[in-house]
């Protein structure tokens, strides 16, 4: 417990909770700011809920998902999902599964991806990636001015 700051203590009655080893034992229900596990813990209950949707992660490439027998692949990074499918109605499926335990929000355009554009060109078979205004902002945060 001494780790714990003593306003903390005293709001929640830690003292009273406290085992015979001085350990204080939570059970986190949500995600928990600065928390290293957090992002495993996440992952862990996310795989969880999507296996029962017939969803699994790819054993040999990290947040590459893919379904028992849907065409559909998606990858994840951080809560960013960007989903390759065939037939809408196999992405509205996976839309529905998250649905169950989380808000959702969708672009089906699919112009944004981990905060890059992508340019789309599909007859040529070619996407094209860019940051537009990143370096402009980066000089400006950084005070640095443009050459002349």
């Amino acid at each position: 417990m001494s780790d714990i700051p003593e306003e903390i203590i005293l709001e929640y009655k830690l003292r009273d909770k406290v085992s015979k080893e001085g350990s204080i034992y939570i059970m986190a229900i949500r995600g928990m700011y600065g928390l290293p596990q957090s992002g495993l813990l996440a992952n862990e209950l996310l795989e969880k809920r999507l296996n029962k949707n017939g969803y699994y992660q790819s054993k040999y490439i990290p947040g590459l998902w893919k379904h028992e027998w849907r065409p559909i692949q998606f990858t994840l990074v951080v809560d960013d999902f960007g989903v390759k499918y065939v037939g809408e109605e196999h992405a509205q499926h996976l839309k529905k599964a998250l649905e169950k335990d989380y808000t959702v929000t969708t672009e089906w355009d699919g112009r944004r991806y981990i905060g890059i554009t992508l340019d789309w060109d599909y007859e040529r078979r070619r996407v094209h990636l860019s940051m537009p205004g990143y370096v402009s902002k980066a000089l400006k945060q950084f005070q640095h001015e443009r050459p002349k």
